[in-house]
């Protein structure tokens, strides 16, 4: 099973977007989002939410 890094890296990919057009989507820094692909810590739920309300993610996937 991925990380949660690892599906946010995913998910960026899908998208074809680099670090900083995804953080700016998704309302973090560029310095958060490589951290948390990283899997240093765990996105808030906003962070959960965001990626729910813009890239329409299955929240039992994430």
């Amino acid at each position: 099973m991925r990380s949660i890094g690892e599906k946010l890296k995913y998910i960026r990919k899908l998208n074809k977007l680099n670090q900083t057009e995804f953080s700016q989507t998704i309302g973090i820094s560029q310095g958060a989002l490589s951290e948390l692909e990283k899997d240093k810590y765990k996105p808030s739920l906003d962070l959960v939410i965001a990626l729910k309300m813009k890239f329409d993610v299955d929240l039992d996937w994430f």
